[in-house]
């Protein structure tokens, strides 16, 4: 019997690498319209002001770049010189930094509030999980997310300025961070060493299956990149010029759309390694299937009688 992945059961299971793998695109297949209206409905809008947004400042960019490749005695210094003053100058630029953030963030509570509430799904006949349900979970859990990304940021960026191997650690310890986060309710220090002590020993099993999603999500998504360029090949001759701001927010927007189709697949793979390594230190699931063995079930509750009462049939 396929699995539904609409009960706590069905993920904290231990699985091997290739089942994590193939757990996710099951996960994707069997979720795949509910979960993909929640990220047209919650994530796009913030996709389409980032793609927007970048698209403009691409354009200045290649615009400042272009005056001072033109100017008498333009150098590569003088090119990117004028290349980080424009851009840091630029309020577009800062702008885009907090969209881009937004729409990360949307995109974890997205896939995770999806996931949350399949956990947390009550025994009896799977109901959709709808966009509401999901929303409730991103504007409780928005505030707390948004400045943890920039929290974690800070942690690893300060391990790889100490040295390349804590900061390489770090990231892909802490790339449970967020399921950890929702799943079990943790504030942010307790998080990190939630996951930390989870990837204890289990380190290079986390990077091999993280690696292993990126590869095949690159290969999927070449031969989308591939027409992309084509098409982008094409307006091309038809705007006439690469730095036309329409050109630059078409490809741009491509780009984005790419990203979001691609983050799902790492954030699920992910949260299975999370329930894999749990159920392998702690059985969490073990015990809990364990506690329901000798529980009667509910006794049905008397009615009184009705002369109009068809009984059930």
């Amino acid at each position: 019997m396929a699995n539904t992945y609409s009960q706590e059961s069905d993920f904290r299971q231990e699985r091997d690498f290739g089942q994590k793998i193939s757990a996710t695109f099951e996960f994707i297949g069997v979720h795949f319209r509910p979960l993909g209206r929640v990220l047209l409905y919650i994530a796009l809008p913030a996709a389409l002001v980032r793609a927007v947004l970048a698209g403009l400042l691409q354009s200045r960019l290649l615009t400042t770049v272009q005056t001072a490749s033109n100017t008498a005695g333009g150098s590569v210094w003088r090119r990117q010189n004028a290349l980080y003053s424009s851009m840091f100058s630029s309020p577009t630029y800062y702008l885009n930094m907090v969209v881009s953030q937004v729409f990360i963030t949307l995109i974890i509570l997205s896939v995770y509030g999806y996931l949350l509430h399949c956990l947390t799904a009550p025994a009896g006949p799977r109901r959709e999980i709808t966009v509401a349900d999901v929303w409730a979970v991103v504007k409780r859990e928005f505030v707390g997310t948004f400045f943890s990304l920039w929290g974690l940021g800070f942690i690893v960026v300060l391990g790889f300025v100490v040295f390349f191997l804590p900061g390489m650690y770090l990231s892909v310890a802490l790339g449970l961070f967020f399921v950890v986060r929702l799943v079990e309710g943790t504030d942010f220090g307790a998080t990190v060493s939630r996951c930390l002590f989870l990837t204890r020993g289990k380190w290079w099993s986390t990077f091999g299956v993280l690696f292993i999603m990126v590869l095949l999500l690159y290969v999927l998504l070449a031969a989308a990149g591939s027409v992309a360029t084509l098409l982008a090949g094409g307006l091309t001759a038809v705007v006439q010029s690469v730095r036309s701001p329409l050109f630059v927010i078409t490809v741009t927007a491509i780009t984005t759309l790419l990203t979001l189709l691609a983050y799902p697949p790492i954030l699920l793979v992910l949260a299975f390694q999370y329930f894999n390594l749990v159920e392998r230190k702690e059985s969490r699931g073990l015990h809990a299937l364990v506690n329901q063995l000798g529980q009667a079930p509910a006794a049905a509750v008397p009615h009184a009688y009705r002369p109009d009462e068809e009984g059930e049939y």
